[in-house]
């Protein structure tokens, strides 16, 4: 594990090296320069070095996990691989802006310029190979498979080892360390698809959860975390549906406020619009479900 820096409530965000056979597997590369410039130091520090990486493997397009992508691969020369549906952000960061996030135009041209770990400050990379559910990776004697989640993005893969029991989860268990309660979803996010994810990386049984976002867990706590986070997930869903039966019809800035004035969930603090877009994200979840509807002024109403 490569530890960044800390990044307020996102706590530190995380990069992990796979070697086997004197050969290196980059999983989540980080932001553009932290901690993904000390990657090929701590290869050295291991006796390989730049053109033992044989991949870049990223379990989503978010800046704070891919800023370091393009850097990386001018220095190692190594392919980068992503779930398909995070492909095109991949290769083109700005419309992790204009398409994922719930931001108006003074909203975009402050994140451009933003310091904090979702800034979009780098150069995008084509992918080498997008992955879907089933497919495998491998380094060395190492196989890692693929399972497609979409939850926190529509193209979030977790990446697991069963031979080793070891599970790579990017930001899908937990990307808010201080409460694992805490959590947002982009635009393209499903919350019924966290919800299976999660489910299913229970039934993974293994030893050690490796997150995007600070520290390992391990054994027991592999369970405990991730019963935590659903029981976050289905928090979150009631306390839409409570505030929004509530008023009866609301659009999201007032959902927004209900919930801030209620403390009825633990939010994200960094960013405002993390909340909006996560409420979005469930809404639309909700509408395909047939739970509730909206009209052409974005006021929502149970149905």
């Amino acid at each position: 594990m490569i530890r960044g820096k800390f990044a307020d409530e996102f706590g530190f965000i995380s990069s992990y090296v796979v070697v086997s056979d004197e050969s290196a597997l980059v999983i989540d590369p980080g932001t553009a320069g932290d901690p993904g410039d000390n990657i090929i130091q701590l290869l050295r520090d291991i006796g390989l070095g730049p053109g033992d990486v044989v991949g870049i493997l990223c379990t989503h397009g978010h800046p704070d996990h891919v800023g370091g992508a393009h850097r990386l691969k001018k220095t190692t020369g190594a392919p980068v691989l992503i779930g398909e549906k995070d492909g095109p952000i991949l290769e083109d960061p700005q419309l992790f802006l204009k398409e994922r996030m719930f931001l108006d135009v003074a909203e975009r041209m402050t994140m451009k310029v933003d310091r904090g770990p979702l800034r979009v400050n780098y150069k995008g990379v084509e992918p080498f190979r997008l992955l879907r559910d089933g497919n495998t990776v491998n380094v060395g004697d190492v196989t890692l498979h693929v399972i497609h989640t979409g939850g926190h993005s529509a193209g979030h893969c977790v990446f697991h080892d069963r031979a080793n029991k070891v599970l790579f989860t990017g930001d899908e268990a937990s990307n808010f360390p201080n409460d694992p309660r805490k959590f947002y979803l982009d635009l393209s996010g499903s919350m019924s698809a966290r919800s299976t994810a999660l489910s299913t990386m229970k039934s993974l049984g293994a030893d050690y959860l490796l997150p995007a976002h600070d520290i390992p867990h391990l054994f027991e706590d592999v369970r405990l975390l991730i019963e935590q986070v659903g029981d976050g997930v289905i928090h979150f869903q009631d306390s839409i549906l409570q505030h929004l039966e509530a008023r009866n019809e609301a659009d999201v800035e007032q959902l927004v406020f209900d919930i801030r004035q209620s403390r009825s969930i633990p939010v994200p603090q960094s960013y405002e619009f993390l909340l909006v877009t996560t409420i979005t994200a469930v809404l639309q979840g909700f509408q395909r479900a047939g739970l509730v509807r909206t009209d052409d002024k974005g006021v929502w109403s149970p149905k």
